[in-house]
């Protein structure tokens, strides 16, 4: 259940609009030893998709144009 507050506190962060006594309530109840670990896992993980899309749209528009 922390594995999961932590992605939210995370994802919320990175979204960049929450309320102050959210952000203090979830920061009260977390281990700020794991946050940087699931902050760079999850900020791999949406670099990662991005990329995957890119380089899918990238492909099919490639072979779709004859080139």
């Amino acid at each position: 259940m922390e594995f999961l507050r932590l992605v939210r506190i995370v994802l919320w962060s990175f979204f960049g609009v929450r309320k102050s006594a959210a952000h203090e309530a979830d920061f009260a109840k977390v281990k700020f030893s794991l946050l940087p670990v699931v902050a760079v896992g999850l900020a791999a993980a949406i670099a990662g998709a991005i990329l995957g899309v890119v380089l899918l749209v990238a492909h099919s528009t490639g072979t779709v144009q004859g080139f």
